[in-house]
């Protein structure tokens, strides 16, 4: 049954839907880039919770208010799927079946179209094996699927502290007096149900994991929000069996059951978790990190494929993270993409078309560019190369430095257009860290590669360690074009043996 709303018409070439938009347009874009955004009816209410392609043309979004929504990204019509949901935070389609797979607070939900008559009739419960209070911060992410048909999940801590969850009903699980915990069953953990429909806890330690990914390798990824036992914001890399830092998630461990959490130290917590792949600066770069989306467009999206674009809920942003294994684990680059979009950036999908489209929502918690809601995608023009860090890898030596494009010779090998400041967070209970033990460093030397797109930097390192870079205005192409985004940060857990 499709809704009675009026359609929105509009021609795919000028999406741009100008016509009663007020949205911030992005200070911060490489060129080749635009932003469009698309008008929202009235009658919907759309804070993004899930995005995936139906078909070639057809989008289904879920939202925070318990719908999932049809979008004809072609002619611009909407039409309800599903709706009656309890706060659904992602969405899944089994393109080979046609069923779409949706994340609820209390449970993954299996939705099919029995009668084919483009609506969601049979609501059907695939898995509940979590638990859950009325805390708010209970929130469940998810799902991605790997190559065996097995979904994964993650699970947000309670909101524990009495002081702000007022009330203390929920003061249950802190550690250390921290001020999030488990009020219910698995929070703080991932999961995987299997095809069978059998839950399986599978890594533990986190915080606020608002958003998870999958990339071709079945390797999975997920973000997680600054806060207790989170020094900033930070991406994780999900391993079977790793506890990624918050200790409360630990009363569920078959090993912990009744032991006193707090008398285990805040060092040996240390020592048990996993480090973040990559350290998020939070204020500087991101505050509210969501779903962080593998570049798999082949090049449709511009010269950037196999990176990640990761949107921000706060500063209503997207990033760009590339990531190297290093000592057989992850660890990598982070930089600013385009900022600030209309609102929270916390969903995104790759069209068929190479475009990317970003799910916003800025209620409750407020985003830059003020709107409430909102659904904005980014095409890149194929004939405009920005002047860009495409990334940064550690050497043996030091960095090597990658551009977009060739540099200007004279100023690209000049030592001092590359500042670097060395710094660490600290792992503790307390809500966030300062930078700290900061070291202000200069390359001792800098050689261009033949084509002059690679800075080979030589430089003392040392492990766990976050390097921020800091590019001069300067540092220009070879046809005098000016980078966007001058500042990356690397995080260097380890070092080339």
């Amino acid at each position: 049954q499709r809704t009675k709303m009026k359609p929105i018409q509009f021609i795919l070439a000028t999406l741009v839907l100008a016509c009663g938009v007020s949205a911030a347009r992005p200070m911060i874009k490489p060129a080749g880039y635009q932003v469009e955004t698309v008008n929202i009816p009235k009658e919907i209410t759309l804070g993004v919770g899930g995005m995936a392609f139906l078909d070639r043309t057809t989008m289904l979004i879920c939202t925070r208010e318990g719908e999932v929504w049809k979008f004809n990204t072609q002619d611009g019509q909407w039409e309800l799927y599903a709706d009656g949901l309890h706060e659904s935070l992602g969405l899944w389609v089994d393109h080979k079946k046609g069923d779409v797979y949706v994340m609820q607070r209390p449970e993954l939900t299996r939705l099919v179209d029995t009668n084919k008559d483009g609506k969601a009739d049979l609501y059907q419960t695939v898995n509940a094996g979590w638990g859950l209070t009325d805390n708010y911060h209970e929130y469940s992410f998810g799902p991605v699927v790997d190559s065996k048909g097995n979904f994964y999940g993650t699970l947000n801590t309670s909101l524990s502290w009495p002081g702000w969850a007022g009330s203390d009903r929920w003061d249950k699980a802190r550690v250390h007096d921290s001020k999030m915990g488990r009020a219910a069953k698995y929070r703080g953990w991932s999961f995987q149900v299997t095809p069978q429909g059998k839950f399986v806890p599978y890594s533990m330690g986190m915080r606020s994991p608002a958003g998870i990914c999958i990339n071709q390798a079945d390797e999975i990824f997920y973000t997680d929000n600054q806060g207790d036992w989170n020094e900033t914001s930070t991406l994780h890399h999900v391993v079977k069996g790793r506890f990624h830092g918050h200790p409360s998630s630990y009363f569920d461990h078959p090993k912990f059951v009744g032991k006193d959490l707090n008398k285990i130290s805040i060092e040996d917590y240390r020592k048990m978790r996993s480090r973040p792949a990559v350290f998020i600066p939070h204020g500087e770069l991101a505050n509210s990190p969501g779903e962080p989306v593998f570049d798999t467009t082949g090049g449709k999206f511009g010269p950037f494929a196999g990176q990640i674009i990761l949107g921000d809920q706060t500063r209503s942003n997207l990033m760009r993270i590339h990531l190297e294994k290093v000592g057989g684990e992850y660890q990598g680059m982070v930089v600013n993409f385009i900022s600030p979009m209309q609102t929270g950036c916390i969903r995104g999908v790759f069209g068929p078309d190479g475009s990317f489209w970003v799910g916003q929502t800025g209620r409750g918690w407020g985003s830059v560019g003020g709107k409430q809601f909102g659904l904005e995608r980014v095409r890149w023009d194929s004939t405009h190369m920005p002047m860009a860090i495409h990334h940064i890898s550690l050497t043996k030596i030091g960095f090597d430095v990658h551009f977009t494009l060739p540099l200007d010779p004279d100023e690209g090998a000049k030592i001092d257009n590359y500042s670097i400041l060395e710094y660490e967070y600290q792992y503790r209970p307390q809500y966030g860290s300062p930078k700290s033990k900061q070291k202000n460093m200069k390359p001792i030397s800098v050689k261009l590669s033949k084509d002059r797109k690679v800075a080979h930097l030589s430089l003392p390192l040392a492990a766990e360690k976050v390097y921020q870079f800091n590019i001069n205005r300067r540092i220009r192409s070879y046809a005098g074009a000016p980078m966007v985004n001058r500042i990356a940060w690397y995080t260097a857990n380890r070092l080339h043996k």
